[in-house]
């Protein structure tokens, strides 16, 4: 018992090893003084934050990838949480394959989303990069909530609702207020996946947007390119902890209202 659990460890501290020592390298070359990337880094220096926080350059491009973000998020997670209640509560013949067709995606390659989004919005005359960007992540991101809703909306006891509206609920009274506090864990988590997966998405700002609209991922590519300085580094160091810090807040809240 003691081996198998000796093993059991090993592999874990392993597999947390294995993902966690890139994002080390990424912040510790941020520190480094030469002004091009290397590892181990080179001295110790916070002149990169401070180029990244008061440079500007990166300023209007992370707002843009912020307000992209928020707004995919707050169309996603009503339509997944929609289309999986939907799935949950009603019995229909196509509903495997409308299944299937919302959770498509997740198996077909980003690349071919964004071609056949820019032949279709290039047909269509819509030129407005801010739209074009937020429909196709709202098309990428609503899988991932339709996914976690529907694990948990799987978990939530039917007898509560059933409850609610015998003591002359209505539906919509027990959906907003039995229903929705029920699930809050599951919505927390996707808002969460919506926001990041729209804020570090890359292959369809590539395609969708221009001169004008140019998210952080895409100047991020754009200097890994012709400006590989540790001002990169820099910048993903604040988005690690900026996840990390969300996380956290997500986690004590939910621990507050007693949901963990």
């Amino acid at each position: 018992m003691k081996k198998r659990f000796s093993l059991l460890t090993l592999v874990n501290l392993l597999i947390y090893l294995f993902i966690i020592a890139p994002l080390a390298v990424v912040v510790f070359t941020s520190f480094g003084e030469s002004s091009y990337l290397v590892f181990p880094p080179k001295g110790f220096t916070f002149h990169w934050y401070i180029e990244v926080l008061t440079g500007g350059r990166y300023t209007k491009p992370f707002w843009n990838s912020i307000w992209i973000a928020a707004t995919t998020t707050c169309l996603a997670l009503p339509v997944g949480t929609l289309i999986a209640l939907a799935f949950k509560k009603y019995q229909f013949r196509s509903k495997e394959t409308m299944r299937s067709l919302f959770l498509s995606p997740l198996i077909v390659p980003t690349l071919l989303f964004g071609i056949g989004l820019l032949i279709f919005y290039s047909n269509l005359g819509v030129s407005d990069y801010f739209f074009r960007l937020v429909t196709a992540h709202v098309i990428l991101t609503v899988p991932y909530v339709v996914r976690t809703m529907s694990a948990g909306f799987a978990r939530l006891d039917a007898s509560v609702e059933e409850a609610s509206l015998i003591l002359g609920a209505s539906p919509w009274q027990t959906f907003r207020l039995v229903t929705i506090p029920l699930v809050r864990p599951a919505l927390m988590a996707s808002a969460f996946f919506a926001f990041i997966m729209s804020f570090d998405e890359l292959v369809m700002a590539l395609f969708l947007t221009g001169p004008g609209m140019v998210t952080l991922p895409m100047l991020i590519y754009s200097d890994i390119q012709f400006n590989m300085t540790p001002a990169i580094a820099a910048v993903s160091s604040i988005i690690i902890l900026g996840t990390v810090l969300i996380g956290l807040i997500g986690m004590g809240m939910l621990k507050r209202n007693k949901i963990l």
